[in-house]
C-alpha cells in the first residue's frame, strides 16, 4: 500500500494509466492470440490464459517500476533492518524513481542521479523479464505435458521446437531492461508527468495523450522485439527454417503452442 501511496502522491492518475495499460496489453494479446489459434483458440484456452496472465503482470512492472514516487516517510518511520540492507536503502533512496521526474522539496538531483535511475530500473526490469520468461515456458511446458497426457492425437501434430529457455529468458531481460526500460522511463516522466502536469485542467486531453502514446510504444516496443528475436535467432522469417516458438512483443515471454512456424504472436503488446 505505501507504493501505491507514493505513486499517487506523485501522479494521481497513476492508476488511470495504469488501467490504460493493462487494457491495451490484454486486448491487443487476446486478439494476436485468436489471430494466430484461429479455431484452435478454445482448445488451446489454458495456453491463451496462461499469457495473458503473464503479459498482465509483466505490464503491472512495466507501469509500476518507471512511475514518479513521493514520499513524506521519514527516516524514524522506518522500519529497523541490518546495515547492509540500510545501505542500500539509503542509495535506492537517494536517486529518484524516474529519471525525467520533477526535483522534490530537500532532493536535488543532478545526471548522476538520473543516469542511476536509468540503470537501476534497467535492472529490475530485466529482472522481471528474466523470471517471468523462465515461469512462462515452465508453465507452458507442464500444460503442453497434461495436454498430451491426455489428448495425445492432436498435441502429436504439433511439431514445433520447444523454446531454448535460459537463452529466451537472458534475451527477454536484456529487452525489457534496456529498449521497455527507456521507453517506458520517456513516457512515465516526460509525457505523463511533466507533459501533463502543463495542462492538468484539460483532463480529456491528458488522458487521451497518455492512451495515444501507450498504444504507439505498444506497436513500436513489439516491432522492436520482432528484430532482436530474428537477430539473435529466436525467431527466423517464414523463408527460413522453422523458428523456435518464443514471443515477438515486449511484455510476454515464451509460448510454447502456436501453429505457425513464425515465434507466436500471443506474446504481441508493449513494453
Amino acid at each position: 500500500m505505501q507504493g501505491f501511496r507514493e505513486r499517487l502522491l506523485a501522479d494521481p492518475k497513476f492508476l488511470h494509466r495504469l488501467a490504460i495499460e493493462e487494457a491495451i496489453s490484454i486486448t491487443t494479446t487476446l486478439l494476436a492470440q485468436y489471430e494466430r489459434r484461429k479455431e484452435n483458440f478454445f482448445e488451446e484456452l489454458d495456453y491463451v490464459i496462461t499469457d495473458t496472465v503473464r503479459g498482465t503482470v509483466v505490464d503491472f512492472f512495466t507501469v509500476w517500476l518507471p512511475a514518479p514516487t513521493l514520499s513524506f516517510l521519514s527516516s524514524a518511520d522506518a522500519i529497523k533492518v541490518p546495515e547492509s540492507v540500510d545501505a542500500l536503502q539509503g542509495l535506492l533512496g537517494s536517486i529518484p524513481d524516474n529519471a525525467f521526474q520533477k526535483n522534490l522539496a530537500g532532493k536535488d538531483w543532478n545526471v548522476s542521479h538520473r543516469v542511476a535511475s536509468v540503470l537501476f530500473g534497467g535492472l529490475k526490469l530485466a529482472s522481471v523479464g528474466f523470471i517471468s520468461s523462465i515461469g512462462a515456458v515452465a508453465a507452458s511446458n507442464v500444460s503442453y505435458t497434461i495436454r498430451r497426457l491426455l489428448n495425445p492425437a492432436p498435441v502429436a501434430n504439433q511439431r514445433n521446437k520447444r523454446s531454448p529457455i535460459l537463452k529466451t529468458a537472458v534475451v527477454y531481460g536484456f529487452f525489457l531492461g534496456t529498449s521497455a526500460n527507456l521507453r517506458y522511463q520517456v513516457i512515465a516522466g516526460i509525457v505523463e508527468h511533466r507533459i501533463s502536469d502543463e495542462f492538468s485542467s484539460q483532463i480529456l486531453f491528458v488522458n487521451m495523450l497518455s492512451f495515444l502514446v501507450r498504444t504507439v510504444n505498444s506497436y513500436w516496443g513489439t516491432q522492436q522485439w520482432v528484430d532482436l528475436a530474428r537477430f539473435t535467432g529466436l525467431q527466423t522469417r517464414k523463408s527460413g527454417s522453422p523458428s523456435y516458438e518464443v514471443p515477438i512483443s515486449t511484455n510476454h515471454a515464451a509460448s510454447q503452442c502456436s501453429n505457425t512456424q513464425d515465434a507466436t504472436v500471443d506474446e504481441i503488446k508493449n513494453q
